[in-house]
């Protein structure tokens, strides 16, 4: 019988993982919800690596829905090693170890997919503040934001050195790396998310900014309304979620006045509550169905 894990660091399961495990019991398929806490990897003369609540982990298929915001290195390396073990003794990830951790590191993601021949908008990154600031004179208007991290938290719109100065400052006495990225002008001020499962995006929405608010998640007060993806877009998606080796994904298109296209972020754990209430579509179904259909490969 297939047995599938929802993995999450929080003690009760949000609604995305709430979503998952309803999704797979409704098609007859054993689900729960798992925390990172009660994992565990043991070394020796074991009958498996990885344990859950001190036995050999018990399940399929993982889908992995957070790693944790705000953990230190020591733990991202633990947490990966892990993923990487349940891997190695033949249980599938979704989304795979290293595709979670490239998607995640925001600058390894958009050297992979510059590498596939898709437009991501200039980017710098360094630990110099000096180089930052002469990046941000450049770009004339620039985003600077964390190298990692999720829902716009973070992220600040400069138009100018001066105030940069006080943030990339700030940040270097931090020992955060200064990732600093060309702000390019939103038609109509939205963005588009989309939605992709397997080799198919599922649906699609525009994400409008607030009133005076230049971020469009949703998190941050975004107004959403559903897209009727183009051919174009949805090439465009599905590019970029194969590109960095994800199973399902979230990817963030800007369209620009003139109607350039450039993928700012693929995002490896997408929420997708306001999407489906944009669009009538429940993604969690598609995700357990390609679970189970990986899983009969």
């Amino acid at each position: 019988m297939v047995k599938i894990a929802v993995l999450h660091h929080a003690p009760r399961p949000p609604w995305s993982s709430l979503r998952l495990i309803n999704a797979a019991l409704e098609m007859g398929i054993d689900a729960s919800y798992i925390v990172w806490d009660y994992l565990s990897v043991r070394i020796g003369k074991e009958p498996c690596h990885v344990l859950y609540r001190g036995k050999c982990f018990p399940y399929n298929a993982v889908i992995v829905r957070g790693i944790g915001r705000g953990i230190n290195p020591n733990q991202l390396l633990y947490r990966f090693t892990v993923l990487s073990e349940l891997e190695n003794d033949g249980i599938l990830v979704v989304n795979p170890a290293r595709s979670l951790i490239t998607a995640r590191n925001k600058l390894r993601s958009l050297l992979a997919l510059e590498k596939c021949g898709i437009k991501v908008p200039r980017t710098t990154v360094t630990e110099n503040i000096t180089h930052a600031l002469r990046t941000v004179r450049e770009y004339g208007k620039a985003v600077i934001k964390p190298l990692t991290g999720s829902l716009g938290l973070g992220s600040f719109k400069v138009e100018d050195e001066d105030t940069a100065y006080y943030i990339v400052n700030l940040l270097s006495e931090l020992n955060e790396p200064l990732y600093i990225q060309e702000y390019l002008e939103k038609k109509d001020n939205r963005d588009i998310r989309v939605f992709v499962v397997g080799e198919k995006a599922i649906a699609a929405m525009y994400r409008y900014a607030s009133d005076q608010q230049w971020k469009t998640n949703i998190a941050q007060g975004a107004r959403a309304e559903p897209m009727k993806l183009t051919y174009e877009i949805e090439e465009i998606a599905i590019r970029a979620t194969k590109c960095l080796g994800l199973y399902y994904s979230g990817v963030d298109i800007i369209e620009t006045k003139n109607k350039d296209y450039y993928v700012v972020e693929v995002n490896a754990s997408p929420l997708w509550r306001g999407l489906q209430q944009a669009t009538n579509i429940d993604p969690a179904k598609h995700i357990i169905k390609e679970v189970v259909r990986l899983l009969r490969q």
